[in-house]
Parts: C-alpha cells; structure tokens; sequence
C-alpha cells in the first residue's frame, strides 16, 4: 500500500482550520455548546494527524 503522508498533511491542516473558525465564532460570542465541542473535536483530529504523521504509521 502507498504512502498517504500528502494525504495526512491534508487532513491535519483542514481540522486545524475547522477548529481555528470555531475558536473565533467562540471569540465573537456567536457560540453554542456545540461549536465549542466541535472545536476540541476538530483540534485532536488534528493532533492524531500530526502523531501519525511524526510516527510514520
């Protein structure tokens, strides 16, 4: 099976966007429980991308 590093890089770079918009709808006061949710959510996908892409799984 090829490698899915461009892949992966990717996905880390899209959930730390998708968490970085929630943080500012968070800033802005225009929140709910579950833009806060979503953030922490979109935030450790991102980190389980970095960690696989650093350990090469």
């Amino acid at each position: 099976m090829r490698d899915n590093r461009t892949f992966k890089i990717i996905l880390a770079v899209a959930c730390f966007a998708a968490a970085g918009l929630n943080a500012y709808r968070f800033a802005k006061g225009e929140s709910d429980t579950m833009d806060i949710v979503l953030g922490v959510l979109f935030l450790l996908a991102g980190i389980m991308y970095v960690y696989r892409l650093r350990k090469g799984i």
